[in-house]
């Protein structure tokens, strides 16, 4: 009896064990969820022009300048001025520069946009 006592301790003791596990489990569970969606709602794009307009329009003026430097072709020109002015106009840039140049200013476009559209509807929070 006894050896069978102490095997149905330890299996109870087993069960106990599993049981704890499997709730600890959910409770890691529950939290890395809870965590995930506050992590989602605080970094989200809406979350971040809300809580820092100012810095985002900053952000968003300061990558349109730097992509519209990268994107511009260089006004540098080691001709002289007259030489410039007696070519024909044609394209000098190539197909994908243009393309690229196109994209740029969209993107520094929709930017500009949603960066108006989110500073806007924050004053209008602020006014109200």
């Amino acid at each position: 009896m006894t050896t069978n006592e102490s095997l149905d301790g330890i299996q109870a003791r087993i069960e106990d064990l599993q049981n704890t596990i499997a709730e600890k489990e959910e409770q890691i569970r529950q939290r890395a969820r809870h965590l995930k969606d506050e992590l989602q709602a605080e970094l989200s794009p809406l979350e971040v022009v809300r809580k820092h307009p100012l810095e985002t329009a900053g952000a968003v003026l300061a990558a349109g300048v730097l992509i519209g430097r990268a994107l511009k072709p260089s006004c540098k020109s080691s001709r002289p001025a007259r030489a410039i002015h007696a070519e024909p106009a044609g394209p000098s840039r190539s197909g994908i520069t243009t393309a690229m140049g196109l994209v740029g200013v969209d993107i520094l476009r929709s930017a500009k946009d949603l960066g108006f559209t989110y500073l806007q509807r924050y004053l209008d929070r602020k006014i109200r």
